[in-house]
């Protein structure tokens, strides 16, 4: 028999805490993995230079950037919802956040860099 460890694919845990949860951001479930993608797509696509302005760009920068983190914690505490994230933190933490979010997902779509151990099975190509 041979047993092959996945386990050893997961990245190492990143633990953010908010709103007294202790959130592993280190990895994007697969149930969240295309909206959370969807997200970081519609951020880059906005014109950096009009962010900068403080206009609308800045408002639906802002706006996504919640919606990530909605998208990212309602998955396991659905009471993180929109509202919640409204009421209880500020730009500052929802920018950490949005950013720990996005590098989970770089990662995902790396072909290995971050794995645990150098013995993990390569794909063939």
């Amino acid at each position: 028999m041979i047993v092959e460890n996945l386990d050893i694919l997961r990245p190492t845990a990143k633990m953010l805490h908010i709103g007294g949860k202790d959130i592993d951001v280190s990895f994007i479930p697969c149930g969240i993995t295309f909206d959370v993608d969807t997200i970081i797509r519609e951020l880059q696509s906005i014109d950096q230079k009009k962010i900068m302005m403080n206009g609308e760009e800045t408002k639906k920068a802002f706006d996504l950037s919640i919606d990530l983190c909605v998208a990212f914690c309602t998955f396991k505490y659905p009471e993180l919802d929109k509202k919640w994230f409204m009421e209880n933190t500020d730009a500052k933490q929802i920018k950490g956040f949005s950013s720990a979010i996005k590098d989970a997902l770089i990662n995902a779509y790396d072909t290995g860099e971050n794995v645990k151990n150098s013995k993990a099975p390569k794909k063939n190509k």
